[in-house]
């Protein structure tokens, strides 16, 4: 090789090389400003096929361009969080597999670099994942949003058409399910308004029938907290008719119902009138006892023990002070 072709070759490469590093850089910096979208159903990873992203910030429309199963962080969006106003808000519309999900009014700070979970949670996740936001009362199921790095930030939206195929999908199949199964499967046709008395009775009848057996029996695959959990959300879902029969099993133990405080606590911060007037039917011990149980949950926050307490010292009901009494037991 002469001299010439052997500086004419180093030259070829190390332009080359340059175009390669070029590139790299490029594709490096365009995946650090990009946002990847995992798709699941109840917690499992699932296919995203088809998919697209809206964004309108303030009501306009934002262009996002996509990048396989994501897409880069649009410029107007590239700016530190304490930089946005407080009534500017993101309209984020994912699509995944034909399911468009959208989610208003989100702080435009969480459209960042990094990764987003979309997903679904039907009836029984929802209610045992997402139970305790109360979104999931207003609806059938739920869409959420996770974002990366902020997981106690998720946006849940109800969503109140049934999914499509499950009642009659359950229905074939409670003739021949576990008993732990055929009080899951009442549950989701409850919320489904199939059958819902006849689905209600039994998993009120399951309920009693667990806390029959001898105090702080290991749960098993039907009495379990989940059960609890089932009641309790029918009562919210606007069940009036159970109050009494879970003011009714107010009792410490830790196995069927070691969560019935939270529902206390929840019920007298959310409808005092309403709790004072079906505890005034109560004896004053036991009114005492539900109240004893739902601090056990206030104690852990204050701010809502306060509401609380301000609340029945000012009410004018008979059940107020044993309810105070209770309140006051552990402190």
């Amino acid at each position: 090789m002469a001299l010439g072709e052997g500086k004419d070759m180093r030259l070829v490469i190390s332009i080359a090389l340059i175009l390669a590093a070029m590139a790299t850089a490029q594709a490096r910096s365009q995946s650090s400003n990009l946002i990847r979208v995992k798709f699941s159903i109840d917690g499992t990873s699932a296919p995203c096929r088809g998919f697209h992203v809206e964004l309108r910030l303030n009501g306009a429309s934002i262009k996002a361009r996509q990048s396989g199963q994501g897409f880069e962080v649009p410029e107007e969006f590239l700016r530190a969080a304490h930089r946005w106003k407080d009534n500017q808000r993101v309209d984020i519309s994912l699509t995944c597999s034909g399911h468009t999900l959208i989610f208003p009014g989100v702080h435009p700070g969480f459209v960042e670099a990094g990764e987003w979970e979309l997903g679904i949670a039907q009836p029984l996740y929802a209610v045992k994942e997402y139970g305790y936001s109360h979104e999931f009362d207003r609806g059938t199921w739920l869409s959420y949003l996770i974002f990366e790095g902020e997981p106690g930030v998720v946006v849940l939206i109800s969503q109140s058409a049934p999914p499509d195929g499950l009642s009659d999908s359950l229905q074939k199949e409670a003739p021949n399910a576990s008993p732990e199964r055929a009080r899951d499967i009442a549950y989701v046709l409850a919320v489904l308004s199939v059958d819902y008395e006849k689905n209600r009775d039994q998993l009120l009848s399951s309920l009693n029938g667990c806390l029959s057996r001898p105090k702080e029996s290991p749960e098993d695959d039907l009495c379990d907290s989940d059960l609890l959990r089932f009641v309790v959300n029918l009562y919210w879902r606007g069940d009036s008719t159970l109050l009494g029969p879970l003011l009714q099993i107010a009792e410490s133990r830790h196995d069927v119902i070691g969560e019935i405080g939270d529902f206390y606590s929840d019920l007298l911060d959310r409808r005092g009138a309403i709790a004072l007037i079906a505890m005034e039917d109560l004896p004053n011990d036991k009114g005492q006892t539900v109240c004893k149980l739902a601090n056990d949950d206030l104690s852990y926050d204050p701010p809502k023990r306060e509401r609380v307490i301000a609340y029945l010292e000012e009410a004018r009901s008979e059940a107020a002070a044993p309810c105070l009494k209770g309140l006051s037991s552990n402190h």
